[in-house]
Formats: C-alpha cells, structure tokens, sequence
C-alpha cells in the first residue's frame, strides 16, 4: 500500500520538475540579451538597442567604437543607443568645420550671433541624440577652444555612465537637452555652453569637477537633486529664465560669483557641505533658500537682490557674509543648538554608560559578599 501512494507522488515531483524545466527555458530565452532589429524609420540613424539580461560581456560582444559614432555624426545621421557599451573615445573636434552659408537649417537667430561674431564656418551635428541606459569607457569631449559646435536635433541622455570625462564646451543646443539621471565618474565641462531650449540636468550625478563657466540657459533649466560631489563651478553664467536647484547637493567647493539669474531661482532643500560663493551675483527676481543648509562659508558680498528673498527655516553654520550687498540677513546660527539626532545620540550614550555602572556596582558588590 506504501508504493502505490509513492508512486503518484514521484510522477507529480517528476511533473514538476520537467515544469520548471521548461519554464526557465522559455524565461532564460526571453530574458537573454540580444541585440534589437532596427525599425524601418531608423534609415538615417545610427540605431543600436540591447534588450533582455545583458551583462558586461555581452556589452562587450556588441561594443561600439567611438570611431562609428563619429563617422555616423559626420554623414549627418541620428544616433539612437540603449543598453549599450560605446568605447575608445568620442572626440568631436574631428567633425570638419562648415560654412554657416551651407547650413540653411542653423536657427536664423543663431546665424546672426555668427555673424555679429564675424564667423562664417562652424562644427554641425544636424541630427538627434538619444542615448538611453548605456555605458562610455572612455572621454566623450568636443576639446574646443575657439570654434563652436551646433547641434540642431534633440539631445536625451538618461540612464548612462560616463566612466571618464566629458566635456561639451563650446556647444550650441539648439533644441532641447536632457542630461538626467546620468552618472559622471570624472569631470563633467560645459564651459561657454549655450542652451537655446529647455533643459533638464535632474537626479545627475558629477563626479571630481563640474564646471559651466561662462554657459547661457536662455530656457528654463533644472538642476534639482543633482548631486554635485567635487567643485562646482558656475561662474558668469547667465540664466534667462527659471533656475531650480531644489534639493541638490554640493559636497565640495562651489562658486556662483558673476552669475546673472533673470528669471526665479529655487535653492530650497539644497546640502551645502563646504563653501559656496555668490560674490557679484545678481537675482532680478524670486529667489529662495528656504530649508537650505550651508554647513560652511556663505559668501554673498556684493551681489544684488531686486526682488524677494527667502530664507526661512533655512540653517547656516557661520553667518552668511553679505558686505556690499543691498541686503542683509541676520539668521540663526545651526551650530549654536544640537539637533534632534544628535540629542538621541547623546541620550542613547548615557543609558549605555548607566546600565554599564549599574552591572559593574553590582558585580562588585557580589564580588565583596563573597
């Protein structure tokens, strides 16, 4: 009688087992990293999608040479990656310079900042950037110093690693850039950077040093959550519009000073852990601080306020410096007061040391009974 209830039960755990079989099958198929059929609107595209369970070798099996990505942007192509691992390096100063005369597609209005600047050939990229969930081994840079670069398409970064630097100084955007949650391991340069549209830098991560010097947002521009973990330099940069840098936070050196913010400005919620300078900024509009916290220098000697300020509830380690400034704000200073944790902290070491006399009385005291 044993065998007979034994045996249904074998075939049922047989049963399963050829069912799980089979199930992973199928899964690991589907699951398994391939590379994607590009579709049928992608002619003039360089279109690359990794789908499924894709590891680092499988990247490195259908890896992409900064050399293709260049040669797609000379012939004037789209690029379209994701999932993707692109290495050597991607230097755009390789495009050739063109005659702005020849490029009827350039914006009107950024044809007559050309002009005004006597130039007459620039650096073009005509079509789209999107590159989504992908991975740079090496530097993605434009290395320029004197002639700018155009990009007429769209651009949209998110998801992706730059293991180096990059460097998009001396870039015109003439639509709309996305750069969010991106991670920069290295420096990541915008220096005299134009951005005609809007932008959007939110959730990113800078690694040792960023610098916009000298950059122009003519469009809103977000920067919120941003975690900025070297230097952070915006010096001179002028802002036409709506500026947020809600929550972001700067772990090392940063400088403001010389900046023009046109439109309002939100500092609230942002993590100051080292100085940070507005030296001869100016605010011609809202701007706010509120629940910021500096836990260094604040420096806003000669900047200037034309509209309203707020900086309620906001904590500052040392007094904010505002000589030569039209304003002046007198705010309590966070290191004259523990706060809350630290409060527990402290009140969690005393029970500690109490209890501990408590057990060593009491061990004594059985000790001299004895």
């Amino acid at each position: 009688m044993v065998n007979e209830h034994r045996d249904p039960c074998k075939f049922l755990l047989v049963l399963c087992v050829l069912l799980f079989i089979l199930i992973s099958g199928v899964a690991s198929n589907a699951w398994a990293c391939r590379v994607l059929e590009p579709p049928a609107h992608a002619v003039d595209t360089l279109w690359v999608h990794l789908e499924g369970l894709c590891f680092s070798a499988d990247q490195r099996e259908w890896a992409i040479k900064g050399a293709d990505v260049l040669e797609a942007l000379k012939d004037g192509k789209n690029l379209d990656l994701q999932g993707v691992l692109v290495v050597d390096d991607v230097l755009l100063d390789q495009l050739p310079l063109q005659s702005i005369a020849d490029k009827p597609h350039i914006p009107a209005h950024i044809t007559a900042r050309f002009h005004q600047e006597k130039r007459d050939s620039v650096r073009v990229i005509a079509g789209a950037i999107t590159i989504r969930d992908s991975q740079f081994e090496k530097v993605f840079a434009t290395n320029l110093v004197n002639d700018p670069l155009v990009i007429l398409g769209e651009v949209l970064v998110t998801g992706t690693t730059f293991l180096e630097s990059v460097d998009f100084s001396k870039i015109i955007f003439a639509k709309s850039f996305v750069f969010s949650n991106v991670n920069v391991e290295h420096e990541g340069f915008f220096i005299g950077a134009q951005f005609e549209e809007a932008v959007d830098f939110s959730h990113t991560n800078f690694g040792t040093h960023s610098r916009f010097h000298k950059a122009v947002f003519r469009a809103p521009v977000t920067f919120a959550e941003v975690a900025f973990q070297g230097v952070a330099e915006f010096l001179e940069v002028e802002f036409q519009q709506t500026a947020n840098f809600s929550n972001a936070t700067f772990d090392s050196g940063t400088g403001f000073s010389g900046s023009v913010f046109h439109g309002p400005v939100d500092f609230s919620g942002v993590t100051v852990k080292r100085e940070i300078y507005f030296r001869f900024s100016e605010f011609t509009q809202q701007v706010s601080f509120r629940q910021a916290h500096f836990q260094s220098v604040v420096d806003f000697s000669n900047s200037r306020f034309l509209g309203d300020h707020d900086f309620s509830e906001a904590e500052f380690a040392v007094q904010p410096e505002f000589a030569a400034s039209n304003i002046s704000v007198d705010v309590p200073i966070a290191g004259r007061r523990l706060n809350q944790q630290t409060l527990w902290l402290l009140f969690g070491a005393l029970v500690i040391l109490v209890g501990l006399y408590l057990w060593i009385s009491k061990r004594y005291a059985r000790g001299i009974s004895e």
